[in-house]
């Protein structure tokens, strides 16, 4: 057995290692360039410059008419390392000199600086990284201690601290503090909810820090909110309205849910398209990604924008296959935030459904109409589901007319409009009612097709009436309700 010394000796030790052990979990080992420019990116991007891709084209031709850029910094970085300009890179860092003496006055300037620095580091002589990384480093530290940072003051943080790994000592210490304190409280819980995802800038900045992340430091920050995640990118393309906008710099999508608030849905789209290549770059692998990353290669959307275009060349990968959107779902339903979107077909003229916030957008024949009311509106029918807006009580008949008989046999009934969490006696087609329970924005969900058990399917052939009340019986504590939605 150990003496006494021994065992106070080892005890004293036990702090030391746990603090070295938690150093190490926060040292970054990779070389420069560190952010977003992983080897296989790099090699693919010096490639598409070699081959003068499509999306590379975009860019220099921007470039060449002396375009102004809203991040120049970035464009000339981006230029030395994937089409080796010295000269743009020389640019790059003295951008970086000239912001170092009156300190870091933004998120976006530190951002900004960490990533010139990174990707232009060999540039940099001694007294000049020092200016740099010191001003970076001295901005580190103020933010560090305080509380509420939110994600686009993380997130730049996060990648000054990863870029002056190895030249300022307080890297690991201030990442720590960053990914275990900050990123816990004030990111993690809005992407595990989806909370997130209306905010097109806090995306793109809990996105870049968790690729960012993964690459140097082997650790997943978004793997807690991928569901909210894989629900965003189900919903995606169908969260369009169906009619795009027209700018000078390209067709864009119009997100809907601005409504009918075009100014902010202009000013926004550009936003949401990078979060869609930042999705694809983060999960490229599962079937609704590959329809995003088909859906930004629609060369007929490529935009004509100094924001857009450095973007589209560093995260659209034009050799990742994608799938088109008209082969993708006609309806989608997220099941963490309790939203509902759905066409009757990718071509037009169509109907367009947006469920979401406990309001229902309906667009047919060009016109947009919308309520919060859901009693005494009628079903909207697609190819394989129906979306029901009912308040309980309330009574609702189903029928594929005029051709019944061409009714699917597997169908989705979706009821919209119920509270989430409480559960409800329904009844269809006269049998014995059946208990269910909305889920998050009061959607509940009834399945019938060959799945189900016979004595639960639906003749969708026939007229249906479906009967929805107010709790018939109540259930057992801890005991979900029975139900038709498996």
């Amino acid at each position: 057995m150990p003496s006494t010394r021994a065992v106070v000796f080892l005890s004293a030790l036990l702090p030391l290692a746990a603090s070295a052990r938690a150093q190490a979990d926060f040292r970054v080992y990779e070389d420069h360039p560190r952010l977003f420019l992983e080897p296989e990116r790099l090699v693919r991007l010096r490639r598409d410059v070699d081959r003068q891709s499509l999306r590379w084209r975009a860019l220099r031709d921007l470039i060449g008419t002396g375009a102004d850029f809203e991040e120049q910094p970035l464009v000339d970085a981006l230029l030395y390392q994937t089409e080796r300009d010295a000269r743009a890179g020389r640019r790059a860092v003295q951008w970086c000199l000239a912001s170092a003496p009156d300190g870091v006055a933004s998120s976006a300037e530190l951002r900004m600086l960490a990533l010139a620095y990174d990707w232009c580091h060999d540039l940099f002589d001694p007294a000049d990284k020092s200016a740099v990384g010191g001003a970076m480093a001295s901005a580190i530290e103020d933010v560090v201690p305080r509380a509420n940072l939110g994600p686009g003051l993380i997130r730049a943080a996060i990648l000054g601290s990863i870029a002056l790994a190895g030249d300022w000592d307080g890297s690991e210490a201030a990442l720590g503090a960053l990914l275990e304190t900050h990123w816990e409280a004030d990111v993690r819980p809005g992407l595990e909810d989806g909370r997130l995802a209306d905010d097109a800038g806090a995306m793109i900045a809990a996105l870049e820090a968790g690729l960012a992340v993964r690459h140097n430091l082997d650790r997943d920050l978004l793997k807690s909110g991928f569901a909210a995640l894989r629900a965003l990118a189900r919903c995606r393309l169908l969260s369009y309205y169906p009619a795009d906008i027209e700018t000078a710099e390209g067709r864009m999508r119009r997100p809907s849910r601005f409504g009918p608030d075009e100014a902010a849905a202009r000013l926004q789209a550009p936003l949401d398209r990078i979060v869609e290549m930042l999705i694809v770059a983060y999960e490229a692998n599962l079937r609704e990604f590959q329809f995003v990353q088909g859906w930004i290669r629609d060369e007929a959307y490529l935009p004509r924008s100094t924001l857009l275009a450095p973007y589209e060349f560093l995260w659209v990968n034009p050799y990742l296959p994608g799938l088109t959107a008209e082969s993708s779902p006609l309806i989608a339903h997220d099941a963490v935030r309790g939203r509902l979107f759905g066409r009757s077909t990718w071509g037009w003229p169509t109907t367009w459904i947006g469920y979401f916030g406990g309001r229902l957008e309906i667009l047919a024949g060009g016109e947009l109409a919308a309520t919060e009311s859901m009693g005494g509106l009628p079903p909207v029918f697609f190819e394989e589901a129906v979306i029901v807006p009912i308040r309980p009580p309330g009574r609702v008949v189903l029928s594929w007319e005029p051709s019944r008989e061409k009714a699917p046999e597997s169908v989705t009934v979706y009821l919209i409009g119920l509270m989430a969490g409480e559960t409800y006696g329904l009844r269809i087609a006269g049998r014995e009612p059946r208990l269910i329970q909305a889920g998050p924005g009061g959607i509940a969900i009834v399945r019938s097709d060959p799945g189900v058990p016979k004595r639960d399917r639906i003749d969708f052939r026939r007229k249906v009436r479906l009967e929805l009340h107010p709790t018939l019986k109540p259930t057992r504590p801890g005991r979900p309700p029975p139900s038709l939605a498996r």
